[in-house]
């Protein structure tokens, strides 16, 4: 483990064999970096943080960050839950709809870091979000990937409603392919937000087979995912693998831009207002008891193919 001084913050660095990975604590306790030497240099299997994001400290500038404790958005930032009316803040640009909970934006603390793996922290108490919690991530680099955990504990006194996930930018979009299965696919209004499932859309299909990621301009979750999806392009696949309840994926393709996410989440965008329409397969989520935790892990399995 080594740690580099920069302006958001120290970096860990993890490495094993060829692979290196970098932690920014500070930064929404994301990944700045992994990469692999390859035969003609660095393969970046994610999209690098910049030295500007770096400086910045812009979490949305990293190469994937944790969604606690919710993923996705909420409409308007609001939900009732038990007689609870709950408002929160808008946190992305003019968005009115409140973004992938609050571990990306604050700092995380370092629990453990070694040569090869790491321990982040994450305390909050009740604020905005009126629901007190531990997160913590768990990295490890090994011969075969990159493994993430990521858990979340409730640490008030009542119900806290919960969703995890973590928010990879993969790089070259214009090169790479991805095959999932899935069943249905939310689609949504000019605002993003979920409102039909369609089992018919040609992207449940296209995944299938492995799908150009320039196919099709997504910003959607996709229900009934096999938690496992795998990304070519020339020369190299990564595999994603990821435990129950990451059984939801959202797929972020944008046409002007030179990256794609493909994210692995426990609940589908604004879940915690579908929940009276819609079953829980349908939308994910859950509510945690106090002192209870819900845990999952992820992991990214590399291949220079040559």
């Amino acid at each position: 483990m080594v740690t580099h001084e920069g302006a958001a913050g120290a970096l860990i660095e993890l490495t094993h064999g060829s692979s290196r990975v970098l932690l920014s604590p500070a930064i929404g306790g994301a990944i700045a970096a992994f990469s692999q030497e390859g035969p003609d240099g660095p393969v970046h299997w994610l999209r690098p943080a910049s030295a500007a994001a770096l400086a910045a400290g812009d979490p949305l500038g990293m190469a994937s960050f944790p969604l606690v404790p919710f993923c996705n958005r909420i409409r308007d930032g609001r939900f009732e839950l038990d007689g609870r009316q709950v408002s929160l803040a808008p946190n992305y640009q003019d968005s009115p709809h409140t973004l992938h909970g609050l571990g990306w934006r604050r700092p995380w603390q370092v629990e453990q870091a070694g040569p090869s793996s790491a321990s982040l922290s994450l305390d909050c108490a009740a604020g905005e979000w009126p629901y007190a919690f531990r997160a913590t991530q768990y990295f490890r680099l090994d011969a075969q990937g990159l493994h993430v955990c990521i858990s979340a504990t409730n640490t008030g006194n009542g119900p806290m409603p919960v969703g995890l996930g973590h928010h990879p930018y993969f790089p070259d979009a214009a090169q790479a392919s991805v095959r999932a299965d899935v069943s249905h696919i939310w689609g949504g209004d000019a605002e993003v937000m979920p409102t039909t499932l369609d089992a018919g859309h040609g992207t449940v299909a296209a995944l299938a087979g492995g799908m150009p990621v320039r196919a099709f301009e997504l910003d959607n979750n996709f229900i009934g995912w096999k938690r496992q999806a795998t990304v070519s392009w020339p020369g190299r696949t990564l595999r994603m693998v990821a435990q129950a309840p990451l059984d939801y994926l959202v797929l972020y393709t944008p046409s002007n831009e030179d990256f794609f996410c493909m994210e692995p989440v426990s609940n589908c965008t604004d879940w915690i207002n579908l929940r009276h329409r819609h079953e829980p397969a349908e939308r994910g989520g859950e509510m945690l008891a106090p002192g209870a935790t819900l845990d999952t892990y992820f992991s990214f399995f590399t291949n220079l193919t040559g």
